[in-house]
């Protein structure tokens, strides 16, 4: 004969299978679910409208990508026309660590004495970027390489901060100003 407390504790275990199923069904139908359902449409418009069933996939293999691809070829951006190189006089004006010029290969601007920068030599300028070296009067060499108007600010030697504002052809305008 079966007590009832053994009875109590048939009917809890019998309550707790029937929750845990019901519970693993609904977790079941859930992730069913959203795997059916995607996250796009394959009707083609917008409105998010679900696919017909003629919009169901072919047997025939896919030559769309899986990701966005780039074009293959890209048109080429117009030729830049070179600006016109600073005069030697207005090369000079740097001399005080701030000024605007317009430089190529083999440009020297003069020693910022006051900022304890410079001679700098413009050693490339292309679509790499702007190199420029210095090499101070005990011999310690300084070398900026690859300076971009896009970089995230200006490049500093010492007291002096050097920053590409353009590069066209085979010039660059650069901007010389005190460092903060």
């Amino acid at each position: 004969m079966t007590t009832t407390s053994e009875t109590l504790a048939r009917r809890r275990t019998a309550r707790l299978s029937t929750v845990r199923g019901a519970a693993g069904t609904v977790c079941a139908l859930l992730v069913l679910s959203v795997a059916l359902t995607g996250c796009g449409s394959d009707s083609g418009d917008d409105k998010g409208a679900p696919a017909s069933a003629e919009s169901s996939p072919s047997t025939e293999p896919s030559t769309a990508a899986p990701w966005p691809t780039k074009p293959s070829a890209s048109p080429s951006p117009p030729p830049v026309k070179p600006m016109k190189p600073s005069t030697p006089a207005e090369l000079r004006a740097c001399t005080d660590g701030s000024c605007t010029v317009v430089v190529k290969k083999g440009t020297e601007l003069p020693r910022a004495e006051s900022l304890r920068a410079g001679p700098f030599t413009v050693t490339a300028v292309g679509a790499e970027g702007v190199d420029l070296r210095s090499v101070n009067a005990t011999g310690f060499a300084s070398n900026l390489l690859g300076q971009h108007p896009d970089q995230g600010g200006p490049s500093t030697v010492n007291e002096l901060s050097i920053e590409v504002l353009a590069i066209a052809g085979d010039t660059a305008k650069l901007r010389l100003f005190p460092a903060k």
